[in-house]
């Protein structure tokens, strides 16, 4: 017999289906999808690297490639994997996601034999996660207006699962909200999709439940400020690859991971 869990997550699945097939704004856990790529193409657009005496820039292919596994992270099969998104407090799930992904881009270009297309993608799917940490954390409420440069550097975690942070309503940050890194619950077996622990905040879908905490498009506050980050910190996460000293000067691994063939 099925859990019940796991009959709610096909229900949810069934419904995110069907709100897009209407054509309805994305529920996606995440910066909604065209504003991921925006981003991604933003920061691609000018970054550059100086090697060798020369400067290499990432192909227009290889770009795509990347902005597509970006987007594919927001697959509904992926939907309910937290580590992802930063979904449901997982800042320890996902800070390691992120810098495991790092690991894989740095080695798959410069060990023999090389795989600069699993590379691209690892750095793709990589973004989608560094970028998310802005849309569904706390990290604009809590008054930063500058990266957290933690993300691809180490692990680190926010309030335990017995703080408040939404004490008196899931959809509004309050007491520890305020002072302490949280993200919002996207689904718990018991409640459906709008259902989180006791005190806890909902990160909040369109039409199924819209009320929570995440910043994923205009319409949402903070959007402006989470989005200037995200982007700030896809270039640093750029930088920290291209400065590890695998990759620094390292013009053979650097074209690898910029497709680029001459």
């Amino acid at each position: 017999m099925l859990s019940s869990k796991f009959n709610y997550k096909i229900i949810l699945a069934w419904l995110l289906g069907v709100v897009l097939l209407l054509g309805m704004p994305s529920p996606a856990l995440a910066f909604k999808v065209p504003i991921h790529e925006a981003i991604t193409r933003e920061v691609f657009a000018d970054f550059q690297v100086m090697a060798g005496g020369e400067s290499f820039k990432f192909t227009d292919d290889a770009i795509d490639k990347i902005v597509k596994a970006n987007k594919d992270s927001d697959d509904i099969s992926k939907q309910f994997n937290t580590e992802i998104h930063f979904d449901g407090e997982d800042f320890p799930g996902g800070s390691e996601r992120v810098m495991d992904l790092k690991e894989k881009v740095i080695t798959k270009v410069t060990v023999e034999p090389v795989y600069p297309t699993s590379a691209r993608n690892n750095l793709g799917t990589a973004l989608h996660t560094v970028q998310d940490f802005y849309a569904h954390s706390n990290w604009v409420e809590l008054g930063n207006s500058s990266i957290n440069t933690n993300i691809g550097r180490q692990i680190f975690s926010g309030a335990d699962k017995d703080t408040p942070t939404c004490p008196n309503d899931p959809g509004t940050l309050g007491g520890e909200g305020l002072k302490q890194l949280t993200s919002g619950y996207f689904i718990l077996s018991d409640n459906f999709a709008c259902g989180v622990p006791p005190e806890k905040c909902r990160h909040g879908v369109p039409i199924i439940c819209p009320s929570g905490i995440n910043k994923d498009d205009e319409t949402r506050s903070g959007f402006s400020t989470a989005r200037t980050l995200a982007v700030d910190t896809t270039e640093d996460f750029l930088n920290q690859i291209f400065e590890d000293s695998r990759m620094k000067d390292n013009v053979e691994a650097i074209k690898h991971l910029m497709r680029i063939r001459s």
